[in-house]
């Protein structure tokens, strides 16, 4: 959420080849946003599709991989997404 209002909602898959990396996501102590930085990564970053649907939302597929993991991860941004503003945020 960004100011109140949802400006993306995602799904994520993910394949772990490393069983540390298993247990660290298990524990629920790292998300898999922090996952990388946890094991000191950089992952490599692939859009594999972009497209509109037929409600006017943008969407994107994109995977983010390292040799311990690969997160293909689908966000479909809100219609209002680029209109939102702070204005009479506190």
């Amino acid at each position: 959420m960004l100011h109140g209002q949802v400006f993306c909602t995602a799904s994520s898959a993910v394949s772990v080849s490393c069983p540390h990396c298993l247990e660290v996501l298990d524990s629920g102590e790292v998300g898999i946003g922090q996952l990388f930085r946890y094991l000191d990564r950089l992952p490599t970053f692939s859009l594999l599709e972009i497209g509109r649907l037929e409600n006017g939302c943008l969407w994107r597929k994109y995977m983010l991989s390292s040799v311990e993991l690969e997160c293909i991860i689908k966000e479909i941004f809100a219609t209002t997404a680029w209109n939102i503003s702070n204005k009479g945020a506190e």
